[in-house]
């Protein structure tokens, strides 16, 4: 067993690490009812007239925040507890921390629709903070729960001090010389300007008074979160890519941001970036999708056989590296899988984790190298784009929204798991787990061609979604995009 240490000077505990550690779909915590109902918090909002914030958490506990809702992290993120604090320690962009409005039914945030996210914190500023929505349902037992998300990068919201702007000398720092001067847009009018580097800090002019480093603060407008806000889950904050601690402290809604001023460096909201639509399930009444990722070359024309005998078409999502390979036909293949009807789409380069890496130089190149390797080989171009490894940060979407107008970033809502059981003693639990996805509404699949006894599996699979009334189809064609070819 594992144990982890929750502690302050004043706090000292030991818990098993079972204790506080949650999977992405906790259903032990996210099910938990308590506290105020969403008709309690609503009736308070309308008589305070919104002016007073709406506290979401502050740390006292370590399981639940202020509304009285789970709060905690999931993918093996340590923490450490403390009266006031929580204290990530972050080494992986999948891990996340949540702290949750309600799970048991959809929680309106409506009210508070044009006022900001405020978060106080210490340490780095590298990640992403996340609304999270709701399913159709509102029900925590249907997949894909939680629902969809949307997210910003929180460095390019920070409330810089002055003193943060300055060297040691007192001149301008500029370790970040590859960036624009200017980051701050209207919010109507996008990027204006692409930046490379570690983040998006607002130079500001010199002669301010410096104030001392300590506890930072972020503001963030709730309408920069492309979600449904009568549906909201939890905000979360994940895609870390430092490893660097962070402490939170405050988390709450507030009516309004600080006025510009000599002490915050004469802050101001940075525009919103376009981040692509972030997709888990089909949208077409009575769809189903195959997303194909990743295969053996050896496996590829036994896939193609089972799809042309079942008569269905899917989308293969296609790493770059492989369309270069010559030995591996990948190619031919594919162009082939074009011929037929199936979509072929983008699935990065060399299949990096792409929220971890340092820069946005390197994101970047994990996009453009894919796009171009479909135009040359393929002579194709998609906007439809698989993370490798499923993990979404902001920064990963604002540059696939760069690169790409509006592009679709498609994870799943029904997991094979055959990278979990495909190798093992037991494969027959892909089975299992495909038919656990879709018997609780996932309709849209994530599955590989890299083991024979997936691919032997697929034809079950397939007669599973018929039998069921499903129309198999192109993720295209399930997200009823105007732009996909006709059924």
């Amino acid at each position: 067993m594992h144990w982890l240490f929750i502690g302050s000077a004043t706090l000292s505990l030991f818990l098993p690490a079972s204790a506080l550690f949650h999977g992405n779909v906790d259903h032990d915590h996210w099910n938990e009812l308590r506290g105020l109902t969403n008709n309690t918090l609503y009736n308070y909002s309308q008589s305070k007239k919104l002016s007073p914030p709406l506290v979401i958490d502050t740390f006292q506990s370590p399981t639940r925040n202020d509304l009285g809702f789970w709060h905690g992290s999931g993918e093996n993120l340590p923490v450490q507890y403390g009266p006031g604090f929580i204290r990530l320690f972050p080494t992986d962009p999948d891990q996340n921390f949540h702290t949750q409005f309600d799970s048991n039914t959809c929680y309106s945030l409506m009210p508070w629709y044009n006022e900001f996210l405020h978060v106080v914190f210490e340490g780095t500023d590298q990640y992403s903070v996340s609304f999270n929505q709701h399913n159709d349902e509102c029900n925590p037992r249907r997949s894909p729960f939680p629902s969809i998300s949307d997210s910003v990068q929180a460095e390019r919201y920070v409330v810089h001090p002055v003193s943060e702007a300055f060297g040691e000398n007192g001149d301008w720092d500029n370790d970040d010389d590859d960036w624009d001067d200017d980051d701050d847009i209207d919010v109507d009018t996008g990027r204006n300007k692409h930046k490379h580097g570690r983040g998006g800090r607002r130079k500001r002019p010199k002669g301010h008074t410096k104030i001392p480093m300590g506890r930072r603060e972020l503001y963030i407008p709730l309408t920069h979160f492309n979600i449904d806000f009568n549906r909201v889950v939890s905000v979360s904050f994940h895609g870390f890519y430092t490893n660097e601690p962070i402490t939170l402290h405050h988390v709450e809604i507030v009516p309004d941001v600080p006025m510009p001023s000599q002490d915050n460096g004469h802050y101001h909201l940075p525009g919103k970036l376009p981040g692509g639509r972030l997709v888990l399930r089909c949208s077409r009444p009575n769809s189903f999708a195959f997303g194909i990722d990743d295969g053996q070359p050896q496996f590829s024309q036994r896939v193609m056989r089972i799809l042309d005998e079942e008569n269905v078409r899917v989308t293969f999502f296609v790493v770059g590296a492989g369309l270069r390979d010559r030995s591996s036909n990948f190619t031919e293949f594919y162009k082939e899988m074009l011929k037929k009807g199936h979509q072929v789409a983008l699935h990065s380069n060399t299949h990096p984790k792409m929220e971890s890496l340092p820069t946005l130089r390197e994101i970047d190149d994990e996009i453009i190298q894919s796009m171009q390797i479909f135009r040359d080989q393929l002579n194709i171009e998609s906007k439809y784009f698989r993370p490798p490894f499923g993990t979404v940060g902001a920064r990963l979407r604002q540059e696939l929204a760069r690169h790409i107008p509006n592009p679709y970033i498609v994870n799943w809502s029904v997991d094979v798991e055959d990278w979990l059981w495909a190798n093992t003693s037991t494969p027959e639990k892909q089975i299992e787990a495909f038919y656990r996805s879709v018997r609780k509404g996932g309709n849209l699949a994530v599955m590989h061609y890299l083991n024979p006894t997936t691919i032997g599996y697929l034809p079950e699979f397939i007669q599973h979604i018929k039998s069921a009334g499903y129309h198999i189809m192109r993720i295209d064609q399930c997200l009823e995009d105007v732009s996909a070819p006709p059924l």
